[in-house]
């Protein structure tokens, strides 16, 4: 087993997309992908006890940092019997010892953003825990305020859009283009955590503002019904143009990427256009709140932007207008 193959058995779409970077880049983007997913691995399994999973994530950062033995033979202790996880997560944990031997061979300055991204993602996780009640309680609870909701998405989106954006900068300066590319992860977040709505209320977790639910006559527990999902519509409305208004940034953050760097610019490109893609079935979907239905873009559209990439990624203009286009349809569907 090495990087490529664990990379490949947990994320196919991030895989062809680290086979086309930049070695020196594929290689960095590969093992903090990894480290971050196996974290995460640990952090959503309720056959590990919440307080054993806490400690587990508080002791993360300095198991990959030091490599330090007794924190990576407990956290493999804890990983529970076969048939109780799946097989792609079981892999990743199993061998997490590959991912952090990578991370010790990766240059100073890749270690520290790797470094950097994956203690931002893990005090997301820790918040997760610590705030959320156990998944199998019954309960419902929603973020406090949208500060605590944007806060998330900087955690879990901003800190590796600013990852991305130091790993093209390769040491140089560029506070404007790290911006972009923080408001880039925080609008990718958005969108999953909008997709993912159905699913995480199934677990207690709603990440939209409780402030927001109650100033629409709305509690937590009034989604578990699909029939309040007409309350619900102008605060998912609200959070899909929060999502667009940060994902326009994409223009300037494409500009900022030599042309030479095809590559390059395809890896940024591509994320950005799916989301809007997603947004706009989001902004169309007639009930979010139903469990039964996964909101997808179709395989089609994705395999269409992958092939179109040649009339876009070499232009900024193109892609500026393509941006603008597709941030124009889902406004439409909101009525912004």
């Amino acid at each position: 087993m090495n990087m490529d193959e664990l990379l490949k058995s947990t994320a196919r779409s991030l895989y062809l997309s680290a086979k086309f970077m930049p070695k020196n880049m594929g290689g960095t983007f590969s093992c903090a992908y990894l480290i971050c997913r196996a974290a995460d691995s640990i952090a959503d399994t309720d056959l590990i006890s919440v307080d054993k999973r806490i400690k587990l994530i508080h002791d993360y950062l300095k198991m990959v940092e030091t490599s330090d033995e007794g924190l990576l033979q407990e956290l493999k202790k804890a990983i529970p019997e076969k048939n109780n996880l799946h097989e792609n997560e079981r892999v990743l944990l199993e061998h997490i010892d590959i991912c952090l031997e990578a991370f010790k061979n990766l240059s100073p300055l890749h270690k520290k953003i790797t470094l950097d991204v994956v203690n931002a993602v893990c005090k997301a996780m820790q918040w997760d825990l610590s705030y959320f009640p156990e998944s199998e309680s019954g309960l419902l609870k929603a973020s406090p305020s949208s500060a605590r909701t944007e806060l998330y998405c900087e955690h879990m989106g901003g800190e590796p859009g600013i990852f991305w954006a130091k790993l093209l900068l390769n040491g140089k300066e560029d506070t404007s283009f790290t911006e972009n590319g923080k408001k880039i992860g925080m609008a990718l977040q958005i969108t999953n955590i909008l997709r993912d709505l159905p699913q995480d209320i199934k677990i207690g977790r709603i990440y939209l503002p409780l402030t927001d639910l109650t100033s629409n006559d709305l509690m937590p527990q009034d989604l578990l019904e699909k029939k309040t999902y007409k309350k619900l519509k102008p605060i998912i409305f609200k959070w899909i143009n929060w999502g667009v208004d940060n994902l326009e940034n994409a223009k300037a953050f494409m500009s900022g990427i030599p042309r030479r760097k095809f590559f390059s610019r395809a890896a940024v490109a591509w994320p950005v256009l799916w989301s809007f893609d997603t947004l706009l079935l989001l902004s169309s979907c007639k009930n979010l709140l139903d469990k039964n239905k996964i909101q997808k873009i179709p395989k089609k559209t994705i395999y269409l932007t992958m092939l179109a990439s040649p009339l876009y990624c070499f232009s900024n203009k193109v892609f500026a207008k393509l941006v603008d286009k597709k941030a124009a349809l889902v406004r439409k569907q909101t009525g912004k």
